[in-house]
Formats: structure tokens, C-alpha cells, sequence
């Protein structure tokens, strides 16, 4: 039996921050770092940012279908994770964002520690970067971290969508990393010039990388009072002991399985597969959220098209900066009537009145509009090529109201559990696409971008949307085109699962820190947020609380 401080189970992002701060904080530490996935941060397709899609395809992207969603036509979705040491911070699309501010001082009202909330934050989200502007703002940025930000790739129309998206309202933000996104702003990226791997970034140096390697189940002393983590038992017999924590980042998937498969979860769930109940914990694998996004595709006017405006066009091939990560034009964050909002979520409440103070009725950053030049993450019925001839708009739900869950398909650790995200369940979540959506088509028919838009192109046989569509149409086309960017959490929740130190509760010298210890969603895309949060926890840690 190996012998270590610290076992943490999963080599994520948030596994590879915490193992490298671990060991810088405390050189004497021992350190075990174990990864179901291989170790290929230096792979080609991992360090070009041209590659994503492909990436399933040589077995560094894990693929976890959904059960057929009720509100998207019965489709099946397909939700996308890393299974390589660095985990999604290797495979993923590299944007750069924290979010809003109010959504970080909510975590900090569930958890009841203002240690999660922005102010308490930011210290976190400050040491991980390198911020792009040297002339930026230090009380807002760091500028010494292992994460390397860029900004500004500019495109062949950059200036008509900044002034399309003008025209319906929004207003240019020169710091949307400053704990106000809202606005019109350049994406901010973690390409330098190619991906930055959490396990590359980090010094991993004297930690013990244990890769390709599954985890059976945590291991318990029964014998005094409260249960405590010891051990780690590995599916090939090998058992890890830990003196001091075990600690679990294993993502908002496969954190929720491997809790259950040790005992830690609903009885009832855990008694169908015959797993005796270690401690009842009714939330392990429920509150899961994640982003889901409605996607219309553009085509562009055939000579202007010629000019080299869009992926799979040679001149705009032969440009390098084009290729140097998404393909994407100025980050548009907007927030949408309240009142509007305040009846979406009454129509969910049914009889309880939704107050005022609703945590989503002050002026949240509820959803984007993003530009890409290309036809992007397309659903159902669709035929569309990568031809240089089309481009599509992105509607991303921030701050999705459905609640689904992770359940265990069987007790094989190497099965992938059951995920029933039951996206677009909620009135709120169906008005906030269908509200975005609206608008990406007035912006799509503005002054600035009819001179290169021709129309939407719908799925095959069904009609093109306008501003004019009824809402009735709207809502068809997202049950038809609405994809996740796969930004899971919430599986193992702060004030549920775990408290405020993200201690499992009901047991001694188990953690966990990953995406599925958020509370509530962010508006943001998620590796940013999940940087600071391994910081912070390591910190916590290297301070004895």
C-alpha cells in the first residue's frame, strides 16, 4: 500500500492546481495525483486550437450521452468532458471569463461564507493569470500567474458586428473580467499561442502522477464515531492511503459516481444497484445545471463572401491569427426585462409568489449573443457545411433555472453514469433562450450586418426566422437546435454535500473541489471560475483549515 498526505482523485484542472500548489506551499507534502485518462498535454490536436472537435475521436474527450430530453424534441445530447491528465482545461475551447460578480456573492449567500463571494474571490482569480494588458487594472487583475491571457484577434467584420450589436443596445465594455460583463467587449482567451493545460501551466514537479488509471471507490474507518476517508482503492487492486485528506475532483459527472459508489449518497438510488449506504446524502448527483445554447446559422451574401469572411474560405485560411483559437467576434453579454423574467419564474412558482429580491431579478448578466464564423454546434435536421459561406449566431442561457441529476448506470466505475440534465424544463429557461433569440435575429437584421447577411437557414424543411416570428416558432426551432457547451456543475453542491470548507458532510478527511461543488451557475464559461476556486481551496488547505 503506497503511503501519501494527499490523495487526489482526478487529474483535472481543478486536480492539477491544487496538487501543484500543494506541493509549492509545502515541499514535505506527498502528493498523489491519479487520472483515469492518458497523459497527453504536449498531444498536437490537444495544442491546436483548430483540433476541438476531433478530440473525442483519438480518446482524450469523454462523451457522456444524455437520457432523451423531453424539451428538446426527445433528443439525445451529447455532453463533452476531458479524459486526460488536465481534463477539460485541455480539450476545451479556451475562453477566458469570470462572470458577474452578483453570481459569486450568491455562492457566498447559499454557503454562508463570503470566502466564495467575489470580493472573497478575486485574490484567486488574480494569482491564476497573467492578464493580457499590462496597462490593466491591478485591483482587478494579476499578472504574475501560470494562466496566459490574450485578447483582440480581429476578423474581416469585426467593425459591422460591433456596430450591429450597437444598434440593438449594447454598449462597449473594455473590462468584461472586472466583475461587470455586461456590454459589448473583445474575447479574452488562454491561448499562448497554443492551449495552456492545467497540468502544464501548474508545476507538477514531485507530485506522484498516476495516469490511465481508475478509481474503484473511497475507503472507510468505521471503527470511531464519524466515518473518515483513509484510503483509495483502484480498480487494478491498488489502494493509496491518505494520513491527511483524500480529496476528490473528478467533475460534475464522475465526482457524484465515485461519492455513490463508496456509499455516500440517496439510499434509494444507491440500494437499486445494491450499494450499502455509508452516509445518507440525499443531493449527491441532484442540482445539476449546465449552459445550453441556441444556435442560428447565417448564410453570407456570395460575393462578400469571397472576401474571406468565414472557416472554409482560403483567405481566410491563410490568415495564422484566424486559427489561433475560436473563431469568434466581440463577446456581447446582455441582461433582459425584469418584469419579464419575474413572470417566467412566477409561471415555475405556480402559487408561491417569486419576491423582488429574487437573485435573478437584479440586473444579471442573463445571457450572450456571440458571433462565430463558422456554423458552430448545430442540432437537429440541419445541412450546413463548413464552406466559407455561413456563419452562426450563438444564444447562451446564463443562469438556467432546470435541475437535473447524476445517477449510477451501474457499479463498473469505468461505465459512465446516468445524466438527465432536463434541459429546457423550466418557463424561465424557455423564455430566456426564446428572448435572446429574438434579439440575435434583430441584431442579425441591423444596418451594419444586412450588407453580408442573406438570412437564417433553417433545418431542413422548416421555415427561416425573423424578429417577426411568433414565439411559438422561436421555441420550435431551440427544441430543435439548442446544444450544451458543456459546462456542468452543481452535482455536489456547497450548504448540500459539502459545507464551506467543501468538506463532504457526515464524513471526516474527504473534500472535493470541482465544478460540481458550484452552487448555482455562473455567467460565464467555467475554467476561469475553476481556477480560482482550486486556488482558493489550496490555499485553505496549506492553512490548516
Amino acid at each position: 500500500m503506497a503511503e501519501y498526505d494527499y490523495v487526489i482523485c482526478g487529474g483535472g484542472t481543478a486536480g492539477c492546481v491544487i496538487a501543484s500548489r500543494l506541493k509549492q506551499g509545502d515541499p514535505n507534502l506527498s502528493v498523489a495525483l491519479i487520472e483515469r485518462g492518458p497523459d497527453e498535454r504536449k498531444h498536437p490536436m490537444v495544442l491546436n486550437p483548430m483540433a476541438v472537435a476531433q478530440l473525442k475521436d483519438v480518446g482524450l474527450d469523454s462523451v457522456y450521452p444524455t437520457v432523451k430530453q423531453e424539451h428538446l424534441n426527445d433528443r439525445t445530447l451529447e455532453l463533452h468532458a476531458g479524459n486526460i491528465l488536465s481534463g477539460s482545461s485541455a480539450v476545451n475551447y479556451g475562453l477566458w471569463m469570470r462572470g458577474q460578480s452578483k453570481d459569486y456573492d450568491h455562492w457566498a449567500e447559499l454557503s454562508g461564507d463570503q470566502r466564495w463571494s467575489y470580493e472573497g474571490l478575486l485574490p484567486f482569480f488574480k494569482k491564476s493569470e497573467a492578464h493580457w494588458d499590462p496597462n490593466g487594472d491591478r485591483t482587478q487583475h494579476g499578472f504574475d500567474g501560470p494562466i496566459k491571457t490574450s485578447s483582440g484577434r480581429a476578423f474581416p467584420l469585426r467593425k459591422a458586428v460591433h456596430d450591429g450589436l450597437a444598434e440593438i443596445g449594447l454598449k462597449d465594455n473594455p473590462d468584461p473580467n472586472g466583475g461587470n460583463p455586461l456590454g459589448i467587449s473583445a474575447w479574452t482567451e488562454n491561448w499562448s499561442p497554443t492551449r495552456q493545460p492545467a497540468g502544464s501551466a501548474f508545476d507538477l514537479k514531485g507530485v506522484d502522477v498516476i495516469t490511465d488509471t481508475t478509481i474503484q471507490k473511497i475507503e472507510f474507518d468505521t471503527t470511531q464515531g464519524e466515518p473518515r476517508a483513509t484510503s483509495v482503492r483502484l480498480v487494478d487492486g491498488r489502494i493509496l492511503s491518505a494520513k491527511k485528506e483524500v480529496i476528490l475532483s473528478c467533475g460534475a459527472h464522475r465526482t457524484p459516481q465515485v461519492l455513490m459508489l463508496s456509499g455516500i449518497g440517496p439510499t434509494d438510488e444507491l440500494s437499486k444497484l445494491g450499494v450499502t449506504t455509508l452516509v445518507y446524502s440525499p443531493d449527491v448527483g441532484e442540482n445539476l445545471f449546465d449552459h445550453l445554447g441556441s444556435t442560428l446559422v447565417f448564410k453570407l451574401d456570395a460575393e462578400k463572401a469571397e472576401e474571406g469572411l468565414a472557416v472554409g474560405n482560403a483567405k481566410f485560411m491563410e490568415v495564422p491569427h484566424h486559427l489561433q483559437g475560436l473563431t469568434a467576434e466581440w463577446m456581447s453579454i446582455d441582461t433582459l426585462p425584469k418584469d419579464e423574467v419575474k413572470a417566467a419564474l412566477q409561471a415555475d412558482a405556480g402559487d408561491t409568489q417569486v419576491p423582488d429580491d429574487h437573485a435573478l431579478l437584479a440586473d444579471r448578466a442573463h445571457h450572450w449573443i456571440a458571433t462565430m464564423y463558422m456554423p458552430l454546434s448545430l442540432g437537429q435536421g440541419y445541412d450546413v457545411q463548413i464552406d466559407g459561406q455561413h456563419i452562426s449566431l450563438s444564444v447562451l442561457n446564463f443562469q438556467p433555472t432546470a435541475r437535473g441529476k447524476v445517477t449510477l448506470r451501474s457499479t463498473n466505475p469505468k461505465d459512465d453514469p446516468i445524466v438527465d440534465p432536463r434541459y429546457n424544463s423550466t418557463h424561465h429557461d424557455r423564455y430566456v433562450l426564446r428572448a435572446g433569440t429574438r434579439k440575435a435575429l434583430r441584431y442579425a437584421e441591423s444596418e451594419a450586418l444586412k450588407p453580408y447577411l442573406v438570412g437564417d437557414v433553417p433545418p431542413v424543411g422548416k421555415k427561416p426566422l425573423t424578429s417577426k416570428s411568433t414565439d411559438e416558432e422561436i421555441d420550435a426551432r431551440v427544441r430543435e437546435s439548442t446544444m450544451t457547451i458543456h459546462h456542468p456543475g452543481g452535482t455536489a453542491a456547497m450548504g448540500k454535500v459539502v459545507d464551506s470548507r467543501l468538506k463532504v458532510k457526515g464524513v471526516k478527511g474527504l473534500r472535493i473541489c470541482d465544478a460540481s461543488v458550484f452552487p448555482m451557475p455562473i455567467s460565464a464559461t467555467t475554467q476561469a471560475s475553476v481556477y480560482a476556486l482550486a486556488e482558493s481551496f489550496a490555499d485553505l488547505l496549506l492553512r490548516g483549515q
